[in-house]
Parts: structure tokens; C-alpha cells; sequence
């Protein structure tokens, strides 16, 4: 009987003693557990690279847009000046289209000239003239075209106005009687010269004394006025 009892408090002894050394064997397998745990921790610390990568890949892009940017303003800075370069090129023909003056180009002979084909220059004899002298102003055309054709020399189309200072003293214009004309007709390169003189008289455009004498000495200036004065320079000279 005592036997039997002994048996049985050594089966519940043997059955703890392994109860309890199962739990210590559970307890460090869940010790084991947490210690993996750190080895998958740096998974998290792999993700912050990738997330730095894609950020550097995207700034690149970024970078190229001001540049295309860039290059779109120049490309739209050289299509200004071409448009300003076309501007330019339009004045420039404009401005050929009125050398030719309002007369047509001359095809026959009885056709007017225009003017920028006829060279004019105008001289006065003497530049200073003692108290009987009576100033001479020669005039002479040149055609420079190929084609002949006509201009018109008389007193009023090829006027001689004379003045002193602010006075106007004489006009070859004044009180000229029918229409004045006096049309000539000219050949490429062969000179025309026409000479006037002038008798000192004073003239006014109204006509209203022709027999008042220019008697004041002093510094006189002729000039011509006309379609063809182009070249012709005033003429100084002295009354004595």
C-alpha cells in the first residue's frame, strides 16, 4: 500500500517536473520570436532610399521645362525681329516708289521730263557789279535719261527770284505776259543753257510799278524755283 502511494507521488512529481520544463521551453521560444523581429526591420529602412531616388528623377524633369522654356522665348524673340526685318524691307520699297516723282516716264519726245533725270546748276557772271553793271544768271539743263524728251525753260517754269535779307526785290515770274512757255526738247548728255539779265528794276507779283530801280547797294541773292531746281545752288553777289 505504502508502495503504491510512493509510485503515484513520483508519477506527479515526474509529470510537473516536465509540465514546468515545458513552459520554460515555451517562454524562450517566445523569446525567439521578438528577436526575428529586428531582422525584418530593415525592410522600413530600405524605403526610404527609393522614395529619395524617385525624387532626384523627378527634379530632373522639372529642370528641363525651364530650359525648353528658355529655348521657346529666344525661338519667339528671333520671329519678332524677322517680322521687324520684314517692316523694314516694306519702308524700304515704299520709299523707292516716290523717287520716281508724280511724271510718268517719258516714250516720246513732246513727253515732259521728270525731274530727277535733268541736272540743272545756275551761275551768276560777276559776284560783285559796279553801279551800271547788269547781273547775268546762265542757266543750264542736262537729260540724263536715255529717252529725249521736253522741259519747259521759260520765265515762269524756270523762275529766277532775287531777294535781299527779308526783301523780295525781283521774279522773273512777275507780270510775264500769254503763258511764258518756252519748251525745249532734250537729248541724253547734250547740254541746254538759257541767260537772263536783269535791269535792276524792282517787280511785284501785282504788277503795280515796273520802273522802280533796285538802287541800294548790298548783298543780293538769286535763286530758282521750279520742277527741275534740284542741283541749281543760290547765287551771291554785290550791288555797288
Amino acid at each position: 500500500m505504502l508502495v503504491g502511494v510512493l509510485v503515484v507521488v513520483a508519477l506527479i512529481t515526474y509529470a510537473c517536473t516536465r509540465a514546468s520544463s515545458e513552459e520554460n521551453g515555451g517562454t524562450a521560444g517566445g523569446g525567439g520570436e521578438p528577436s526575428a523581429a529586428p531582422e525584418e526591420s530593415p525592410s522600413p529602412s530600405v524605403s526610404p532610399p527609393a522614395s529619395s531616388s524617385a525624387s532626384p528623377s523627378a527634379s530632373p524633369s522639372a529642370s528641363e521645362d525651364p530650359e525648353g522654356g528658355g529655348s521657346g522665348g529666344a525661338a519667339g524673340g528671333a520671329g519678332s525681329g524677322a517680322g521687324d526685318s520684314g517692316d523694314d524691307s516694306g519702308g524700304g520699297s515704299e520709299g523707292g516708289g516716290s523717287g520716281g516723282g508724280s511724271v510718268a516716264v517719258p516714250v516720246r519726245a513732246e513727253d515732259p521730263c521728270r525731274p530727277s533725270d535733268i541736272v540743272v546748276t545756275m551761275e551768276v557772271n560777276k559776284s560783285d557789279h559796279d553801279w551800271n553793271d547788269r547781273p547775268k544768271f546762265e542757266l543750264t539743263l542736262v537729260n540724263t535719261a536715255e529717252q529725249t524728251c521736253t522741259v519747259d525753260t521759260g520765265r515762269k517754269a524756270m523762275e529766277i527770284r532775287i531777294t535781299s535779307g527779308e526783301d523780295r526785290v525781283f521774279s522773273t515770274a512777275d507780270c510775264v505776259e500769254g503763258s511764258g512757255a518756252d519748251r525745249q526738247q532734250l537729248r541724253r548728255g547734250v547740254p541746254y543753257t538759257t541767260t537772263f539779265t536783269w535791269d535792276r528794276k524792282r517787280s511785284w507779283e501785282d504788277c503795280r510799278d515796273s520802273d522802280v530801280n533796285a538802287k541800294r547797294p548790298g548783298t543780293y541773292v538769286a535763286e530758282l524755283h521750279s520742277d527741275y531746281d534740284e542741283g541749281a545752288e543760290p547765287q551771291v553777289f554785290r550791288l555797288n
